[in-house]
Order: structure tokens, then C-alpha cells, then sequence
């Protein structure tokens, strides 16, 4: 009973989630057409990251998409709240560690990775997990570009670690999959860096 009340509280939790940074997006975003494509991506990573799955383990969850919307809207809003309203920084290094920790507990609670990491681990990994994140976040915060490149660039950052990680705890770590999962990381990034540089040249 307490389990089940504990997994209706995540999902709860993780939808109050998504609703806030869609509001978030939906504030700072004039566009009409990206607003209805958010909608249209939340509705069918609500889809997936919700319904039943096969209990064998999978190369990735079906919460992924969830997961990184979330995250991306996110991180759009906080940095949108840091340049467009003037937000101090400690807050919004406060809000990203909150965001990631209460992201990654709900998300990774329901794929069972609690569990299979063990509890103390799993408390370890979103910490550092949370500080990589906010590492980046501010490492980006002097890069001259706009908040769309460097939520995405976060974005492609926490995806390639949670990927080996989520591989990891279910035995499906190979050298292989490692590779493909860097490379097709690293091409992403590198392809978001040329179009940046490309944008700033211009």
C-alpha cells in the first residue's frame, strides 16, 4: 500500500512538474506553432513515461522523452527568469539543483533504478547528477549565446550520462553501446557548437 501511494505520489509529482515548466515556456514564448508542438511532445511523453512497459530491461526507458522535455523547458525558464527578469544566480542554481534532484528521483523511482542502484547510491548519483548539471549550467551562463543552445547542450549532456547509466544498472553496459551512445552525444553537440559558431560569425 505504501509503494503504490509512493508511486502515485511521483507521477503526481513529475505532472505538477511538467505543467510549471510548460507554463514557464509558454510565458516567455510569443510563438503559437512551437507552443502547440510543446503540447503535442508532453502529451505523448505523458503517454509513454504512463503506460505499462515489459518488465524485461530495455536499452532505454520509455520515459526518456519525458525526462528531457521536462528538463529543457526547465532550464529554458531559468535561464529566460536569469536574463529577462533579473533573477539573482543563487536562486537559479537553487531552482536547477531542485529541478534535476526532484527529476531525476520521481523518474528514476518509477523505472525501479532505486532499487537496482541501491538506496544510498541512488541518493549519491542525483546529487552529483544535480551538480554536473548546475557545472555546466554555469559554465554556459558566460557563453554568449542564446538560452535555447545552452538548455539543449545541458539537455544532450544529461541525456548521454543518464543513458550509461541507465545501461549500466540493468547489465547492458558494452563497449559498443558505449560508443554509439558518445558518439551519437558528441555529434549532437558538435553539430549545436557549428551552428552556433556559424550564428555568432554571421
Amino acid at each position: 500500500m505504501q509503494a503504490h501511494k509512493l508511486y502515485i505520489f511521483e507521477k503526481f509529482l513529475l505532472l505538477a512538474i511538467l505543467f510549471g515548466t510548460i507554463w514557464g515556456f509558454w510565458f516567455f514564448e510569443e510563438s503559437l506553432i512551437l507552443r502547440i508542438i510543446i503540447l503535442i511532445f508532453a502529451f505523448v511523453g505523458v503517454i509513454l513515461a504512463f503506460t505499462k512497459e515489459k518488465k524485461e530491461p530495455q536499452l532505454f526507458s520509455r520515459r526518456e522523452l519525458l525526462m528531457l522535455l521536462i528538463l529543457y523547458l526547465g532550464l529554458l525558464t531559468l535561464y529566460n527568469l536569469l536574463y529577462g527578469l533579473n533573477i539573482p544566480l543563487y536562486l537559479i542554481m537553487i531552482a536547477i539543483l531542485a529541478l534535476v534532484s526532484v527529476l531525476l528521483f520521481s523518474l528514476l523511482s518509477l523505472d525501479k533504478i532505486d532499487t537496482l542502484m541501491g538506496k544510498a547510491i541512488f541518493q549519491v548519483f542525483i546529487v552529483l547528477m544535480g551538480l554536473i548539471i548546475l557545472e555546466v549550467f554555469l559554465t554556459l551562463y558566460f557563453w554568449p549565446i542564446d538560452p535555447e543552445s545552452k538548455s539543449l547542450i545541458i539537455v544532450v549532456v544529461f541525456y548521454m550520462i543518464i543513458s550509461l547509466i541507465y545501461l549500466y544498472v540493468h547489465s547492458m553496459l558494452r563497449l559498443r553501446r558505449i560508443a554509439g551512445y558518445l558518439i551519437a552525444s558528441f555529434l549532437v553537440l558538435g553539430i549545436l557548437l557549428f551552428i552556433i559558431w556559424w550564428r555568432l560569425k554571421r
